[in-house]
């Protein structure tokens, strides 16, 4: 009888991440080594300023929060059960951890071997004792006799030390070989565990690049940055540790739980009776664990939602003397935090407090009708002994399990988080048979267009008809909320027009470029045709070169001087010590505003599309350089189609033909001089600002 010892835990190791990711507070997210190879001999696993006048929804989407005032986004699928835990486990598993099939197999056998090499050490032990046992006996010890035979003693003494030897041989080389399977398979691991994380940020990135502008709309970039960084961490932490443990436990409690029956059923039983008892010791803390899991994960999102929104906004904080107040707050949130924490680890510790006692429990039981069964001479004393190691190495695996709950409880939440993310449809999309662009005009038509950012929304867009000839310089003027972003924002498909009809039977119109509705086009191909410059200039960190390739990763340095010339800033780029490989820092920060905004219109014009789309991308500049500005479009970009927004009349008067935007429609349309000569709304705001310019002046 000689089964195998529990031995001490194996040591979890600490694997490197390798992955990179880089987050812009705007809300864009880069990741490095997108679509290379993951790992050589691996499985191959390939990753992948907004209209004013929006709400914060979209078409067919809520907004919903918990107390904690976390928002998310939430689809209607979600509404039908979608939390369920175990279908989102079941995808979390084919689409990350079944490409490595083969390595956990191959893990699941060496754990396998482990845990038999654990059984004969205890076997071994109460061998041991059982011959010692034998040499005190044969020595005449402990029975008040002088009567003692010398060869009986000798070979009693040399079974003994035999046993001895053995016993220690065998430990020490059954460790060994442990020591040796528990290093390959956690390295084996640890690699797994790195290329899922690198697969699943991968996944993210390519998601999040295809979700519509609505969902960002909706959200928060710091919440998002927890999904990708926290939750994937904490996944991270589960699959390189927490996997391993959980499955080494799994089998060394089955293994023993079977050594047990054999060796002495009845004592089997009475240890297997604690069995159910960790069960419902784990069932009453489950539902208090996981509430408190997805409290503290929605806590997690809120401070990283504070800390990306007042870092982008410090010169506000600032200029307002709020940086008090706003270190109170993020205290506010760090308590509440640590507050969740704590209620976690005491509930965490008191189910792994009713565990130990039930082990201790378990335990006692054990012995006390074992040393019956020795009085009655069905056990000896190391065979005794050898079931007792057996019983604690049966209860600490479980123990463990216990103890790992509020650990698996987390990472469930983690990767439903996740798939909250993965499930978000993507209405924005090539449709089947999407047409390429192989020559754009740059021919824009809206055909009746209404547009409404929700369903129970204001329409943003009323009955829009308007037709732009390729070549054509269209200006676009109106108050603030008139819909002349929204306007623009259609045509490169960064909100679709919703299908079907409205609430009285109509269609919502089609906006359509060179004779083709946008929807049955390529994606790719018609923003590669169509250029949108916003008002808020958004310059990525590195240096000007960096800015201006990548809207275009082939243009020549000549193009790209070119570009800044048209937009008015070559002068100021070569006076620059680094020239094109000056900084811009983050955003384009260590740029003035109206640098910031010519840069965003050289980079457009680098990437030579059909259709310029410029709304009020030169708000910050003098009239002066705006007009030069305006001149050297005309002069340097003959045939490209210009759509101008602006709130300024100085800034459309010499387009080819105006529209005048109010609620949503189309109020007034023609040439400036049509526009003043029939004194409407568009004369009006001509002659309050001209009147302003003459009051300064």
């Amino acid at each position: 009888m000689l089964p195998n010892a529990a031995g001490p835990d194996d040591g979890v190791v600490d694997w490197g991440y390798v992955a990179a990711v880089d987050t812009h507070v705007h809300g864009v997210l880069s990741w490095r080594g997108c679509g290379s190879d993951v790992g050589a001999g691996w499985p191959r696993m390939r990753c992948g300023a907004e209209p004013a006048d929006r709400p914060a929804r979209a078409l067919g989407q809520r907004t919903e929060s918990n107390p904690n005032g976390c928002h998310r986004m939430s689809s209607t699928a979600e509404d039908e059960g979608y939390r369920a835990n175990a279908p989102q486990l079941r995808r979390f598993e084919a689409q990350f951890l079944r490409p490595y099939r083969w390595p956990i197999a191959l893990g699941l056998l060496g754990l396998l071997v482990q845990s038999v090499l654990l059984l004969p050490i205890p076997l071994l032990q109460g061998w041991v004792v059982d011959r010692l046992v034998g040499y005190v006996r044969a020595s005449g010890g402990g029975t008040g006799t002088t009567a003692v035979d010398p060869a009986a003693v000798g070979a009693a003494r040399s079974a003994a030390a035999r046993a001895i030897g053995l016993a220690l041989a065998g430990t020490i080389g059954l460790h060994a070989i442990r020591t040796l399977l528990a290093w390959r398979i956690a390295a084996m691991m640890g690699r797994i565990s790195q290329e899922v994380v690198v697969a699943m940020r991968g996944a993210l990135h390519r998601k999040l690049m295809r979700l519509p502008m609505a969902y960002f709309d909706a959200q928060q970039t710091g919440r998002l940055m927890a999904r990708v960084t926290s939750d994937v961490g904490s996944i991270l932490m589960f699959i390189r540790s927490g996997v391993l443990q959980v499955l080494n436990d799994l089998i060394t409690s089955l293994a023993i739980a079977v050594l047990l029956a054999w060796l002495e059923w009845r004592l089997s039983l009475v240890a297997l009776v604690a069995v159910p008892l960790y069960a419902a010791n784990q069932r009453a803390f489950f539902g208090h664990l996981r509430r408190l899991s997805d409290e503290i994960r929605a806590q997690v999102a809120a401070l990283y939602a504070l800390l990306s929104e007042r870092i982008s906004a410090v010169r506000v904080v600032r200029s307002f003397a709020k940086e008090d107040a706003e270190l109170d707050e993020l205290d506010r949130r760090i308590d509440r935090h640590r507050a969740l924490n704590w209620a976690n680890t005491r509930a965490s510790a008191a189910l792994s407090g009713l565990a130990t006692l039930i082990s201790g429990v378990g335990t006692v039981f054990v012995i006390a009708y074992g040393i019956v069964l020795v009085g009655r001479g069905v056990l000896t004393v190391g065979e005794l002994l050898a079931i007792y190691a057996l019983v604690g190495q049966l209860y600490q695996p479980i123990v463990r399990l216990t103890q790992f709950q509020a650990t698996a409880v987390s990472t469930q939440v983690s990767i439903e988080r996740l798939y909250e993310i993965f499930d978000e449809p993507e209405p924005v999309r090539d449709r089947a048979g999407a047409q390429a662009i192989p020559r754009p005009r740059g021919a824009i038509e809206y055909r009746g267009v209404s547009f409404t950012y929700s369903a129970d929304g204001a329409r943003v867009l009323r009955d829009i008809r308007l037709k732009i000839e390729p070549g054509m310089h269209l200006g676009i003027v109106g108050p603030s909320g008139a819909g002349k972003s929204t306007l623009l924002a259609l045509l490169p498909r960064l909100y679709d027009l919703p299908d079907g009809t409205d609430e009285t039977g109509r269609g919502w119109g089609s906006v359509r470029f060179d004779g083709r509705d946008v929807r049955d086009l390529r994606l790719a191909d018609l923003r590669r045709s169509v250029a949108l410059v916003p008002q808020q200039a958004l310059l990525f960190e590195g240096s000007i070169r960096t800015n201006l390739l990548y809207a275009n990763p082939d243009a020549t340095e000549d193009q790209m001087w070119e570009a800044l010339r048209i937009a008015d800033l070559a002068a100021t780029v070569a006076a620059l010590p680094a020239r094109l490989d000056a900084p811009v820092g983050e955003r384009g920060d260590s740029l003035s505003g109206g640098q910031r905004q010519r840069m965003a219109l050289a980079r457009a014009i680098v990437a030579q599309p059909a259709v310029l789309l410029l709304d009020d991308c030169t708000s910050a500049l003098d009239a002066e350089t705006e007009a030069r500005i305006q001149q050297s479009l005309e002069q340097s970009l003959p045939g490209r189609t210009f759509v101008i927004v602006s709130h300024k009349v100085a800034s459309v008067r010499r387009a080819d033909h105006i529209v005048v935007l109010e609620a949503g429609a189309i109020i007034e349309q023609g040439t400036h001089n049509d526009l003043i000569a029939l004194g409407g709304h568009y004369a009006e705001t001509h002659r309050q600002q001209t009147s302003s310019l003459a009051t300064v002046g």
